[in-house]
């Protein structure tokens, strides 16, 4: 039997069959990861990898994060709010609707509605997604704080979603010609970290 490690998994294939046998994770205890990479959650997102698989992706996020972008995805996201409470914007056409999602509850984003989770210091959360296919793109949208109007929608192919998310965000901020609005004029200021509800 030949033994191949690839990322977290081993695959097992057996000689002169078509057999191939992936070796199974043992379980995690999140309250015991959650503190050992604790120091490695960073605005402006906070997010971690807990499981980075083929078909999806599970993180864990801590507040607070700094964001005043809207994000959004052709596929559905599912938060599961571990400790605290937090707000997700989402905008419906012209307006912004605030859920606040409480310690112990889900909340489900269907495909392409754009969405802002602010989430307030000592906060932890899971959120699952789909890996997204080659081509598919992801948006981080501005629009301005002033008069609503669309700043700038970033959308790009994501293949590591905690790294190349922080990286638009932080490239929007760091550009002031990007993130000046122009019906107004007013500038997009860079997010703050959130602060409680």
């Amino acid at each position: 039997m030949l033994a191949i490690r690839c990322g977290r998994l081993t695959l097992r294939v057996c000689p002169n069959t078509l057999c191939v046998m992936q070796t199974v994770e043992p379980p995690i205890n999140l309250e015991n990861w959650i503190e050992e990479n604790r120091d490695k959650f960073k605005p402006p997102v906070s997010n971690r990898y807990l499981y980075d698989g083929r078909d999806f992706f599970v993180m864990v996020i801590k507040g607070p994060n700094a964001r005043n972008d809207f994000h959004l995805v052709d596929s559905e996201e599912y938060f599961y709010q571990l400790k605290g409470d937090i707000k997700v914007r989402v905008r419906e056409g012209e307006r912004i609707v605030d859920h606040i999602v409480r310690e112990g509850e889900t909340f489900f984003i269907p495909p392409n509605v754009p969405h802002s989770p602010q989430r307030p210091a000592d906060t932890i959360g899971v959120v699952v997604e789909r890996r997204r296919p080659p081509g598919e793109k992801e948006h981080v949208i501005f629009y301005c704080e002033n008069c609503g109007a669309l700043v700038e929608d970033i959308h790009f192919d994501c293949a590591d979603i905690v790294e190349h998310f922080s990286q638009a965000m932080l490239d929007f901020w760091n550009d002031d010609a990007r993130r000046t609005c122009k019906k107004c004029g007013k500038k997009v200021e860079k997010a703050q970290p959130m602060r409680a509800l």
